[in-house]
């Protein structure tokens, strides 16, 4: 009898764990990570003489949300940990502004390849869904040894051997550059090969506003319209920091909340907190009066609001660089504590709009079939540059605001893939601009690279007056990258290296080949990044106030409980079977040896 209740019992914890697995695997979301390398070496006496690092890497710890796991690196010749990789709390922050004050400017040597080995060993290990971003300052070059050769290698490991390295694993790599000595090609490389952002600081004083730019980048943040001096903060925002940046030697400046109430670094409040520094002023507010806030002080483009709130815009993501008239999707939806809203009634009052620099306008409409999501395809409109986009979301009782910084490249070299479904290859075709580049004087190499596996390299020869690379599909769950160096002179002998972005080669390229062939009865399907999401409670608004948890999407607990019943009965059925049949087995053999006895 014991045997067999031990058996049941088994075979209901092993239903209920499959169940429990399940519901955390559901409610399971991408996470934020993000290393930070600062550049100690001795040339920043030079180009940081006042140490701004400290109130930069300041602002960065005191931006960070909770829940992110964020490491901070000193580096030169060798490279430590200032402080360890950790989930950010109020403990975490802490620590970590105790230790910010040991950044220095000692260190002889910039050992930029060993910096990024340390930082990332262990996410090196495999790929992964989460974002996982790398920020490096330094106003260097690679300089490793005394050894100019040393150094040399050094910087062509990184190109070579650590790039695809970061891509696979799916590090983006944002990157500092705060000198005009520092190696802006090497940097460039590591941004743009993993999606990530490069800026130059043309002084220490730029620092904060860069670092901040960057920041954004690797750990979006969910924002509130700053238009002029004045914001506006709704009933689903429990809290508010609003980073201004100041003149130095310009008074503190102050907030004007909406009755009239003067908010400055010497109130006094729970509330309240004001983080006061050279160059900018954080404050954040708790719990704050819905309604309409000013700043008190000099407007500056790069102010922003940031928020805490439940009722969220979200945008799937977006590439920071891409080729010139290529086309581009924005996909934007909205949550509330972390469930897609698809209420029509809530999403007929939204008005989505991505705004350029320029003054020009795009409307996002809704996708048709798949409720909740808003979409417009970009690319033809943007010209070669940098461009800022940003998308505004207006609920009519609320606003949020989402800024994407992207690069358009107008590349030397059209890159064409052809894809063949059927015999699992894809074909890269370079058209090199003859008019610009001398078509009889170019090298192109191509490196494959792929996880767990080594990189092979390939020369890809002219043939026909055409330069193809084939690329096999690879593996079930694997990606391939395909990485590009160019070698080339213009018509009149100039040595220039034009830029190819570098081409993923994985079964959703092939996946997206196929011909579409109708259903019917189509499936309606959220957006993939949507996937995970947990079913909550939803949002509409009534009156022109926002109302928590109208008709939720209710879990069906029954069917829930009727399906782990149904397995444990088919479990106990299943055990009660061996168990008879085993007892009769050994029923059997007892009386063989009985007869044997007798």
């Amino acid at each position: 009898m014991h045997t067999k209740l031990k058996f049941v019992l088994i075979c209901f914890l092993s239903s209920c764990i499959c169940v429990a697995s399940y519901a955390a695997d559901k409610k399971s979301k991408r996470g934020n990570k993000l290393q930070v390398l600062i550049d100690v070496s001795g040339s920043m006496k030079k180009n940081d003489p006042k140490n701004l690092r400290i109130p930069a890497v300041k602002l960065l710890i005191n931006l960070l949300p909770n829940g992110s796991k964020v490491g901070l690196w000193l580096f030169s010749e060798k490279t430590s940990e200032l402080v360890k990789m950790g989930r950010v709390n109020k403990q975490w922050k802490q620590k970590a502004l105790l230790k910010i004050n040991k950044i220095h400017s000692r260190g002889l040597l910039t050992n930029i390849e060993e910096a990024i080995d340390q930082s990332t060993k262990k996410w090196l290990l495999s790929p992964s869904m989460q974002n996982r971003s790398l920020i490096i300052l330094t106003d260097g070059m690679v300089d490793t040894s005394k050894d100019i050769m040393q150094s040399a290698e050094s910087r062509a490991r990184i190109m070579e051997q650590q790039i695809p390295l970061l891509q696979q694993a799916g590090i983006k790599v944002q990157t500092i550059a705060l000198s005009k000595d520092a190696d802006a090609e090497l940097l460039e490389k590591l941004a743009t090969g993993t999606g990530g952002w490069s800026e130059t600081a043309q002084s220490a004083d730029q620092l904060q506003k860069v670092f901040f730019k960057l920041f954004k980048q690797a750990i979006p943040q969910d924002t509130a319209p700053l238009v002029g001096n004045t914001f506006t903060i709704d009933k689903a925002i429990k809290e508010f920091s609003v980073l201004i940046f100041k003149q130095t030697g310009s008074k503190h400046p102050q907030l004007m909340t909406p009755s009239n109430k003067k908010i400055n670094l010497k109130s006094r409040s729970s509330k309240v907190s004001w983080l006061s520094e050279n160059n900018y002023d954080l404050v954040t507010i708790k719990k704050p009066k819905v309604g309409l806030w000013r700043i008190i002080g000099n407007i500056d483009p790069d102010n922003q609001v940031m928020i805490v709130t439940d009722l969220k815009f979200e945008l799937d993501e977006i590439p920071t660089h891409i080729l010139f008239k290529d086309n581009f999707e924005v996909s934007g939806f909205f949550t509330n504590q972390q469930q897609l809203i698809t209420r029509s009634d809530f999403l007929q009052l939204i008005d989505l709009s991505i705004f350029l620099e320029d003054g020009q306008r795009f409307k996002m409409t809704a996708v048709s079939g798949k409720r909740g999501l808003f979409r417009k395809t970009l690319g033809l409109e943007l010209k070669p540059g940098r461009h800022t986009l940003k998308i505004i979301a207006d609920g009519q009782t609320f606003k949020r605001e989402i800024t994407q910084v992207i690069e358009v490249i107008n590349s030397l070299i059209t890159v064409k893939k052809h894809i063949d479904p059927t015999l699992h290859k894809v074909t890269i075709e370079l058209i090199p601009n003859k008019f610009a580049i001398n078509t009889d004087m170019i090298t192109i190499e191509a490196s494959i690279s792929q996880l767990g596996k080594q990189t092979v390299k390939q020369v890809i020869e002219k043939k026909s007056g055409q330069w193809k690379l084939l690329v096999n599909e690879p593996e079930t769950g694997a990606s391939k990258i395909v990485n590009f160096s160019v070698i080339a002179n213009t018509p009149q002998g100039e040595s220039i290296s034009p830029v190819i972005l570098p081409v993923t080669v994985n079964a959703a390229l092939f996946r997206s080949a196929k011909p579409k062939v109708p259903d019917i009865k189509p499936a309606k399907k959220k957006p993939n990044k949507l996937a995970k999401i947990a079913d909550k409670k939803a949002v509409e608004i009534v009156d022109d106030k926002v109302v928590d948890n109208v008709e939720p999407e209710p879990v069906n607990w029954m069917k829930t409980i009727i399906i782990i019943l149904m397995i444990n009965i088919v479990f106990i059925a299943i055990g009660f079977f061996v168990y008879k049949y085993v007892k009769k087995q050994s029923a059997a053999k007892q009386d063989q040896l009985l007869s044997r006895l007798d």
